[in-house]
């Protein structure tokens, strides 16, 4: 007789157990998937050249809409650090430098292709 509370005890612990580990692991895998839609640094103004048709706000999240990666750009044309690449000059841009590096107009990204430098106002407002 008293093997039979025990078995419904076990069986209601283990139902309990159960279902707080189908709530965690269903919180934790929300969680996670909350980590990849990590929000990208504040847009920010480029320096302005004299001979610059206008000032140029950069976004990351809309670059980041486009590119998987933050190394598609960082470490091969821009340095981390804003300001440390040097000057994002037209010239070096034309090289296929910094912005150039994509901005050529024959890059494409996910089929589209990216406009070209010489689009200023895309960009220069």
């Amino acid at each position: 007789m008293s093997e039979r509370p025990r078995r419904v005890r076990t069986r209601v612990v283990g139902i309990g157990g159960l279902a707080i580990i189908v709530i965690l692991g269903t919180a934790v895998g929300h969680n996670v998937s909350g980590l990849a839609e990590v929000k990208g640094p504040p847009d920010f103004p480029f320096a302005k050249a004299d001979s610059s048709p206008g000032t140029v706000t950069f976004s990351h999240d809309k670059h980041r809409a486009k590119v998987d990666k933050c190394s598609t750009c960082h470490m091969k044309d821009f340095k981390m650090k804003r300001g440390a690449s040097g000057p994002v000059t037209l010239a070096a841009k034309q090289e296929g430098k910094y912005c150039g590096a994509c901005h050529d107009g024959q890059r494409t990204i996910g089929g589209a292709p990216v406009f070209g430098i010489d689009e200023c106002d895309r960009c220069h407002k």
